[in-house]
């Protein structure tokens, strides 16, 4: 379903779509920009076709996936150029490392203020990125979609509260940039809810996976027919 963002209101600047571009087929390009949906199909066949199928199964005669990682667009900056005949971006870049790394969910109580500080730092570092990503798929003037992150599945209670506390720090970036740059928002956390949608507690499983693949492909199909307002989609 999809829920109209008021506040994001205005129409981007995008590339016609492949379905109305004159003299196109009817193949439409979808460029992965960040490497988090690449991380969560790890185990799966990355040739093309399967991929495809894997992603928005039944669709592999109208789509066509590429994947482009943050890194490779931090390296190559302003020379980076995407594939000319991309349609659609999918932005997805995972913040959990970073929550990992910050040491929030190690720490004592009494030290909390000093670690939301690091994390304000990691999340710093993670939105520079973000808009990054951003900046690349609008300037190729491609239908965007940026994701949120999903929420983990600790069994822990008190790691649970933590890590979800400290992601939404993560996630407010993401509605924040998105909102900025009127374009649409993919809510995974409002999709992959459920303990069997996980198969550990930062990975979500073959049926989370394909929960997140539906609305995916019904986002792009929606955003396919051509420059609408910005909405979220769960």
């Amino acid at each position: 379903m999809t829920v109209p963002a008021s506040e994001m209101s205005k129409p981007s600047s995008q590339k016609p779509s492949a379905a109305c571009a004159p003299g196109r087929g009817p193949l439409r390009h979808v460029v992965l920009l960040g490497d988090a949906l690449l991380e969560a199909y790890s185990s799966i066949d990355k040739s093309p076709g399967k991929f495809e199928d894997a992603l928005l199964p039944g669709t592999r005669d109208q789509w066509k996936i590429s994947v482009v990682s943050a890194a490779e667009i931090e390296r190559a900056g302003p020379a980076l150029v995407l594939p000319g005949d991309a349609t659609h971006a999918i932005i997805f870049i995972e913040g959990n490392h970073a929550i990992e790394q910050s040491g929030l969910l190690h720490s004592r109580p009494d030290a909390y203020g000093q670690t939301l500080g690091q994390l304000s730092l990691a999340a710093d570092e993670f939105e520079r990125t973000l808009a990054r990503l951003i900046h690349v798929a609008q300037a190729a003037r491609l239908v965007i979609m940026v994701c949120t992150m999903f929420q983990p599945n600790y069994k822990d209670p008190t790691r649970q509260r933590t890590a979800c506390a400290a992601l939404a720090v993560f996630n407010d970036r993401v509605t924040k940039r998105a909102a900025e740059a009127r374009v649409s928002l993919i809510d995974l956390r409002l999709i992959c809810n459920e303990p069997e949608d996980y198969d550990q507690p930062t990975r979500l499983s073959q049926s989370g996976l394909q929960k997140a693949a539906n609305v995916i492909r019904f986002a792009m199909f929606e955003l396919d027919a051509g420059a609408r307002r910005s909405e979220v989609f769960f």
